[in-house]
């Protein structure tokens, strides 16, 4: 009886456990990535992706695909897709559309959901299984943040969340997020931070 009893304590406590989601620290995300070690993996196409192929970079822990990485060639876009079990799959981009660039960050998929996904150390995955977990992922509609410098929809900057669900830190990651896409000189300075990690 006892052994039921703390059986159901513990689905219960961890349904509710699993009805908060949270948005960690994306500075702590950038700290991380800059003490990281990353070894380049593989090139190929990713999903999401039609005509460009990514790189796969991996750490011990961080797995980042640097997109639009082949064809090598000036792209009007850049961006990074970086996956790890604290904070989720967290994109950055940017897009030059003539006089402006748009600059995005956002948490496409939350920890919760991303990590029963994860069931071996990072650096055994290989470009398409990481591939394949995104694609497993995007027809499930599930929560996520954005944080931009102009949104197509109010035609300014905005940070908001898609969520019936509390996300727990919205507050602090947004005030983080939106400094950066809003200033050049940060943001610039972010994506070549990021940029120097990604060596092959």
């Amino acid at each position: 009886m006892k052994k039921l009893i703390l059986l159901i304590v513990l689905c219960v406590s961890s349904l509710s456990h699993a009805q908060v989601l949270n948005a960690r620290s994306f500075n702590e995300l950038v700290g991380r990535i800059e003490k990281a070690d990353f070894t380049y993996k593989e090139t190929g196409k990713i999903f999401g992706f039609i005509s460009t192929q990514s790189c796969l970079f991996l750490s011990e822990d961080i797995a980042i695909f640097k997109n639009y990485c082949f064809p090598v060639r000036k792209y009007p876009a850049r961006g990074y897709t970086i996956i790890t079990r604290e904070s989720g799959i967290v994109d950055l981009y940017e897009e030059d559309v003539g006089n402006f660039l748009i600059r995005d960050i956002k948490i496409d998929e939350f920890p919760i959901y991303l990590v029963p996904y994860l069931q071996e150390s990072l650096p055994t995955y290989t470009l398409s299984d990481l591939s394949g977990i995104l694609e497993q992922l995007y027809p499930r509609y599930l929560p996520g943040c954005w944080s931009t410098n102009f949104s197509k929809y109010s035609e300014a900057a905005e940070a908001s969340c898609h969520s019936t669900l509390p996300v727990i830190g919205f507050d602090s990651w947004a005030t983080e997020t939106q400094a950066i896409v809003n200033d050049d000189a940060q943001w610039m300075d972010l994506m070549n931070r990021i940029e120097a990690k990604l060596k092959r």
